[in-house]
C-alpha cells in the first residue's frame, strides 16, 4: 500500500508565494516593461546611477499596475498640465495630433515626459518620440548635463524639473523617495496615494510651462476622436481620459541635521540606506 503524506503548512508555503508573485507578474503589462527596459540601458550608456533614471521615469509617467506597482508608461501624453495614459503608442500620437489641432503647444510625451515645444529637436518624428529608449536617452542626456551643472545627481533630477530656484524642490524629492523603493516592489504610496495629485512635469527650465504649477485639481479632458479618412469626425465616440497621479503635492522634509555627515554616497545602496541625508549632503 502506498501511504502518501500531508504536506506540511512549511512546504506549502513556499509555493503559494510563488504563485501569488507569479500571479502578480503576470498582471502587469508588457507595456509597463517598455521603460524599464530603455531606462535601465540609458543608465548603463550614460553612466547615470543604477534605477535613477528609472525612479525619475516612475515620477514623470508613472500609473499603478493591477497588483499596485507603480510603473512608467510609454504612451503617457501631458497636455497643457493634465496627463494621459494611452492604450498604445498609436493612441497617443493621434492624440498628440489632437491636442495640436486644439491649440495646445505644451505637450509632454512618453517615459520621461520629454517636452516637444521646448525641444523641437529631440526627436526627428512624433513616433520617434514615443520609442521607449530614445526617449529615455534623450532624458538621460538632459539628465547628464544637469549633473554637470549642477554637481548633484539630486539637484540635476531638480533641475531636469525646473531650473527655477525652488520650483524643483519638492520633484527632487519625490524622486528619491522613488528612488529608494525598488521597481519591483510595491510602492508604500500605491494604495494609499492622494487622489487630488496632479501630474509630474518634464525637466529643465525649457521642460516646465507656467501652468504646470497650477495647485488646483484638473479636470479630465474629454479628447476628440480620430478623423477619419475624409477629414470628418471617426464614428467612435470620444473617450475620457483621466490626469494620473503625479508628484504635485509632495511635501519636502523638514530641514535636519544629517546624521550620516560627512558620507557622500553615490550608490543606489547608500541612498536607500538614508535617502534625506544623502540628499541633503549634495551627493
Amino acid at each position: 500500500m502506498t501511504v502518501f503524506r500531508r504536506p506540511s503548512c512549511l512546504a506549502v508555503l513556499p509555493v503559494l508565494v510563488m504563485g501569488a508573485c507569479m500571479s502578480g507578474a503576470m498582471a502587469r503589462s508588457s507595456e509597463a516593461a517598455l521603460c524599464v527596459a530603455a531606462t535601465a540601458q540609458a543608465e548603463r550608456t550614460l553612466h547615470i546611477p543604477d534605477g535613477f533614471l528609472s525612479a525619475m521615469s516612475r515620477v514623470e509617467s508613472g500609473r499603478a499596475e493591477p497588483d499596485g506597482v507603480i510603473s512608467a508608461w510609454p504612451w503617457t501624453v501631458n497636455a497643457a498640465g493634465t496627463g494621459h495614459h494611452y492604450a498604445s503608442r498609436e493612441e497617443a500620437m493621434e492624440a498628440v495630433r489632437v491636442f495640436h489641432q486644439q491649440g495646445i503647444v505644451s505637450i509632454d510625451v512618453g517615459c520621461m515626459q520629454v517636452n516637444l515645444q521646448q525641444h523641437p529637436d529631440a526627436f526627428s518624428s512624433l513616433d520617434q518620440a514615443f520609442d521607449p529608449f530614445r526617449n529615455a536617452l534623450y532624458a538621460g542626456n538632459f539628465l547628464l548635463q544637469m549633473h554637470d551643472r549642477t554637481g548633484s545627481w539630486p539637484r540635476a533630477a531638480a533641475a531636469y524639473h525646473s531650473q527655477t530656484p525652488g520650483i524643483g524642490s519638492s520633484y527632487q524629492w519625490k524622486v528619491l523617495e522613488t528612488w529608494a523603493v525598488p521597481q519591483d516592489e510595491r510602492s508604500a504610496q500605491a494604495s494609499g496615494q492622494k487622489k487630488d495629485q496632479k501630474p509630474a512635469s518634464p525637466g529643465g527650465q525649457a521642460l516646465v510651462a507656467s501652468n504646470m504649477l497650477n495647485t488646483g485639481r484638473s479636470k479630465p479632458v474629454l479628447v476628440a476622436a480620430p478623423t477619419g479618412a475624409d477629414g470628418g469626425k471617426a464614428d467612435a465616440p470620444p473617450r475620457m481620459f483621466h490626469p494620473f497621479q503625479g508628484s504635485r503635492h509632495f511635501d519636502e522634509p523638514a530641514a535636519r541635521k544629517p546624521a550620516t555627515a560627512g558620507m557622500r554616497g553615490r550608490t543606489l545602496a547608500s541612498y536607500r540606506a538614508a535617502p534625506v541625508a544623502m540628499a541633503m549632503h549634495g551627493n
